[in-house]
């Protein structure tokens, strides 16, 4: 004996709009490449004592350090910025920023100024970082 066979269904089409990405191929090639840029915050911390260190830096390091407190900074900038904060310390250590990246990006010749240059920068760099995390701007990092 079998079983009676089972009434046939209708299958109902849904009227469904196609997914269509939010970005194009483009933009998400970009972001992607804004997401590989970023410092995290620990390694500018890391940056700010490879220079504030008691350890001298060899004058040869010196344009490595530079670059690398250079974008601390601009992001630490870039974060103030975006998040609108006026406070005055703020304000006072992003001018302060600015001023040391200017746009030549070039370091004094003479070794002991451009160690004090780069200390300098870390010095704004640190106090910055903590500023904005005393704010409430950034969460604290360590």
């Amino acid at each position: 004996m079998t079983a009676p066979p089972l009434p046939r269904r209708e299958r109902v089409r849904l009227e469904v709009e196609s997914w269509k990405p939010p970005l194009n191929s483009e933009a998400i090639a970009h972001a992607a490449e804004r997401i590989r840029v970023v410092q995290p915050l620990d390694v500018i911390l890391d940056d700010i004592g490879d220079v504030l260190t008691d350890q001298l830096l060899a004058p040869a390091e010196f344009g490595d350090h530079s670059r690398r407190l250079r974008g601390g900074l601009n992001r630490l900038v870039s974060i103030a910025t975006a998040a609108g904060d006026r406070d005055e310390q703020v304000v006072r250590l992003v001018r302060q920023s600015n001023e040391l990246c200017d746009s030549t990006g070039k370091l004094p010749a003479d070794n002991t100024l451009a160690l004090g240059h780069l200390r300098r920068m870390a010095n704004v760099a640190l106090a910055l970082m903590e500023r904005l995390g005393e704010t409430g701007t950034m969460k604290e990092v360590a």
